[in-house]
């Protein structure tokens, strides 16, 4: 019984780890990532009152409402979640140009965060109103 419970638990987890990562990376999470995923979430869990699978199974954009969320607790279930993920990958080689730039280019770098930015806003308006939704926060 226990160990069902386990392997339920770990599929869950994999399967957010891999909703996580196409939002984060934007490709599907490889298969040691989300056993890593899983092994960390499994040895430290996250209390989570947040919905996080209703949200998944409603198609929710995720980043906005993790964005809002953080606004108001930086250590909430989502964030925590989503730095566990960060931390799981951020020490493999695959993913170094996703966290260090190798070579500077302002014009680039000036375009780049004017953009996100702008989205920033746009993910936060639409964040505090998936909040509202879902009766969040």
């Amino acid at each position: 019984m226990m160990q069902r419970a386990t392997r339920s638990n770990d599929e869950k987890l994999g399967a957010e780890a891999e909703v996580f990562h196409r939002i984060l990376f934007g490709r599907a999470a490889p298969d040691e990532v989300r056993r890593q995923y899983t092994a960390a979430l499994a040895a430290h869990p996250i209390s989570d009152p947040l919905p996080i699978e209703k949200l998944i199974a409603d198609g929710v954009d995720l980043e906005a409402v993790e964005l809002v969320l953080r606004k108001k607790n930086p250590f909430n279930p989502l964030t925590a979640r989503f730095r566990a993920l960060c931390y799981v990958v951020e020490a493999r080689p695959e993913y170094f140009d996703r966290f260090i730039a190798e070579r500077r280019r302002f014009v680039f770098g000036a375009i780049a965060l004017a953009f996100h930015a702008a989205r920033s806003m746009v993910k936060s308006i639409k964040g505090g109103f998936l909040l509202r939704k879902y009766g969040i926060g």
